[in-house]
């Protein structure tokens, strides 16, 4: 619930200038409005009651600034028990991208559409777009004889009540509450400034409760008022760590996405953040950097993709120049023997792959994909059931029993009568006399 302080810039609908009637009725307020607004005596004088004539331009400047009148009643901008307070005056961590770490106001946060009230009779200075704040509403007031602003942060829609130069009265709903600008979420962000706006802010619970308002009290819930002892930030993106506050020093080193800075609480100097990254000190421009960590998408892998190899499960194969039977043979491949795919298997089922030093192509029809499967054929359970043995020795534990017909998949040779086979993801030894080569 934040602004930019440091980019606020002011900004208002333009005031058309009186004509007539109107414009002559004004005459007599204008030289204290112009006083008010600090415009030169001679100004002053040239609008005064009596002057031969009145510019426009002068005019319009005056209804602007027009003088408010002085009051003692001073309430709350929105009503008790619809607000708790947040972030409090004075200097803090910033809350989010782009927010300041010196808070110039009181935030309030309330529902969305809230209605925000003005805190005492006075002028409206300033309504509409600005900076940080995303939309505002500045307002003059003299209270116990005293000149003071106050400032009303990021509404939807400034202008919807009230305008630049219209008189407004204590408790008047000026705007509704809303997260425009640099925001967390729904809140009103309240600035006092005696002496005016741009004079001097204070800390607006110690304005309030002195003219009678407690904001405190009439909050739903306060958060505990500390200032931390040090802030912690993160490089929202490759950054410079510099050894001064400005473009033209020297870059220490660049700081990697997601480097852990810190620094102290209300720091940040015309943007920039002195901070401590590991033993060094330096300074970062504050809008690349954050209260949390970014995003950062897992980098692409750089392993090439593997690719496919296959066994020759004939006795012999002919690695081709082309795919075609009849195409020169390069390389003559035993059973198997591995071949690398170096392209997708042709409509006609042919491949180009490499093996041994050579390149060419071969029918898919003569490879297999282990080599176990190249070397040995298929072999059946040939008797009711058939004990897949742990060893080669009829006293070595029964892995699994297979029944008549069950497929094995030899993966070596017969030895004394034993051949190691895998089945149904078991290994293990069988008996071959009870195997044939045909189901």
């Amino acid at each position: 619930m934040v602004r930019n302080d440091s980019k606020q810039v002011a900004g208002s609908p333009a005031t058309r200038p009186p004509r007539g009637a109107a414009a002559r009725r004004l005459t007599f307020t204008v030289a204290a409005a112009l006083a008010f607004a600090g415009v030169g005596t001679a100004a002053a004088n040239a609008a005064a009651p009596g002057a031969a004539t009145i510019e426009p331009a002068v005019l319009a400047s005056a209804l602007e600034a027009a003088t408010p009148t002085n009051t003692t009643k001073v309430v709350t901008p929105l009503k008790a028990g619809k607000y708790r307070l947040s972030s409090y005056y004075g200097p803090r961590c910033m809350p989010t991208v782009n927010a300041s770490d010196w808070h110039l106001g009181q935030d309030m946060a309330a529902t969305d559409g809230t209605p925000i009230y003005a805190v005492a009779n006075g002028v409206v200075r300033k309504a509409g777009a600005v900076s940080g704040f995303g939309q505002w509403i500045v307002i003059d007031h003299v209270i116990a004889g005293k000149k003071v602003s106050t400032v009303y942060g990021h509404m939807w829609n400034a202008t919807k009540y009230v305008k630049a130069g219209q008189t407004v009265k204590a408790g008047q709903h000026i705007a509704d509450v809303g997260s425009n600008g640099v925001a967390t979420g729904p809140h009103l962000h309240l600035e006092v400034w005696p002496g005016g706006y741009g004079v001097s802010s204070t800390d607006p619970l110690v304005y309030m409760k002195a003219h009678g308002v407690n904001l405190t009290a009439g909050a739903t819930s306060a958060i505990k008022r500390t200032v931390p002892s040090s802030c912690t930030y993160y490089a929202r993106a490759r950054l410079n760590l510099r050894v001064g506050a400005s473009t033209s020093t020297p870059s220490e080193v660049v700081l990697p996405v997601n480097a852990k800075l810190t620094t102290k609480p209300g720091s940040k100097s015309n943007g920039w953040l002195p901070v401590k990254y590991g033993s060094r000190s330096g300074w970062v421009y504050s809008t690349y950097v954050g209260p949390s960590k970014v995003y950062v998408p897992p980098a692409t892998s750089t392993k090439p993709t593997p690719k496919t190899v296959r066994y020759v499960a004939v006795t012999t194969l002919n690695l081709r120049a082309s795919a075609s039977t009849s195409s020169k043979v390069v390389a003559k491949l035993k059973r198997g023997a591995a071949v690398t795919y170096q392209g997708s298997v042709s409509k006609s089922g042919w491949v180009k792959v490499a093996s041994g030093g050579h390149t060419g192509y071969v029918a898919t029809q003569y490879l297999k994909a282990t080599k176990a499967q190249a070397l040995y054929a298929l072999k059946y359970v040939n008797v009711t059931t058939l004990n897949l043995r742990a060893k080669a020795s009829t006293s070595s534990k029964v892995v699994a029993k297979l029944k008549k017909n069950k497929a094995v998949q030899p993966l070596a040779a017969v030895s004394k009568g034993w051949q190691k086979v895998s089945v149904s993801g078991h290994t293990g030894y069988v008996a071959t006399e009870y195997l044939r080569t045909k189901k």
